[in-house]
């Protein structure tokens, strides 16, 4: 059998017709492939070319040889397109879930990162709730969820790799809009919007209320943070939310405020372990991890 190098010397020169044109075309000097192709020969047991007179003749052999080596070599172009488009993520669905308040936020600027990388990449995304996360990841129907919680599942990895904070939001016009920082006990008496205990929000916020040794009275139950925000735009009080609810876009009539001790809300990525990694993956990853941590840990979020 001919070396992947011997049927390329082959190609050239049944490409260029000349030895010199062949070793221009390779890059290599004219000598050593002189020497290569009498080598082939003495392997093939048969000559493939009738040197006469400073010509290069293919033989009989050589032209049918050559015949198949040209769908040889159109394999090899094929498998480099191949190769280009899977290292482009041309033909690849990059399918992202996220919980409501990093879908809105942070999100679309780490999938703009990645699609500056991969221009030919196709975005499927997904808002997930607290209840779709884990079959949308087991099941496969995605290849990454971020969220603001762990996924418990024995085919899913979840690696945490960042954090947010809450905040308070308050009308504009509230007694408290302008203060650069304000606690739990400052909001006592006022119509809070926030959410059960038993979801990742809730659980924060009842250990905030818990260490400040506050009792949390619960105006109005919500889903989602962003429903809380427009409830407090619409006069109805104010809410603990998180901070990357906080960087979304929102009328001027809500302000944003620091506590003073805010509770922290964990960001994770996730995966489903049985799915294997690509590129693409890897690269949404590393994209994420870099984004959390270059965002402000205490810089007071408000529109005025």
């Amino acid at each position: 059998m001919l070396t992947i190098r011997q049927i390329e010397i082959f190609h050239a020169v049944m490409i260029t017709k000349t030895v010199s044109g062949a070793a221009r075309m390779l890059g290599t000097s004219q000598p050593g492939l002189s020497r290569m192709i009498g080598h082939m020969e003495d392997k093939l047991r048969f000559r493939l070319f009738d040197r006469t007179r400073g010509r290069l003749l293919p033989t009989p052999e050589a032209q049918a040889l050559f015949q198949e080596v040209e769908h040889v070599f159109k394999g090899f172009s094929d498998l480099e397109y191949v190769v280009q488009r899977l290292a482009k993520g041309v033909d690849r669905t990059f399918r992202v879930g996220a919980s409501p308040s990093l879908g809105h936020s942070v999100v679309p600027q780490m999938l703009s990162r990645l699609t500056g990388n991969y221009p030919e990449v196709t975005i499927q995304f997904d808002i997930l709730s607290v209840e779709q996360a884990v079959d949308w990841l087991a099941l496969q129907r995605g290849d990454y969820a971020l969220t603001v919680f762990p996924i418990d599942h024995p085919n899913v990895l979840s690696s945490r790799i960042g954090t947010g904070r809450m905040v308070c939001a308050v009308p504009a016009g509230h007694h408290l809009a302008d203060r650069p920082r304000i606690t739990l006990a400052d909001i006592q008496g006022e119509r809070i919007q926030s959410f059960r205990k038993e979801t990742p929000h809730g659980q924060i916020i009842a250990r905030m209320y818990e260490e400040a040794g506050e009792e949390l009275d619960v105006a109005t139950y919500v889903r989602f943070a962003e429903t809380a925000v427009a409830f407090v735009a619409n006069g109805m009080g104010v809410a603990l939310v998180d901070s990357f609810t906080a960087m979304q876009a929102h009328a001027d009539s809500v302000r944003f405020l620091e506590f003073e001790q805010p509770g922290t809300l964990p960001v994770y990525v996730s995966r489903n372990l049985e799915i294997a990694r690509t590129l693409v993956g890897e690269t949404f990853e590393e994209i994420a991890r870099n984004i959390l941590i270059a965002l402000p840990r205490s810089a007071a979020h408000s529109h005025p």
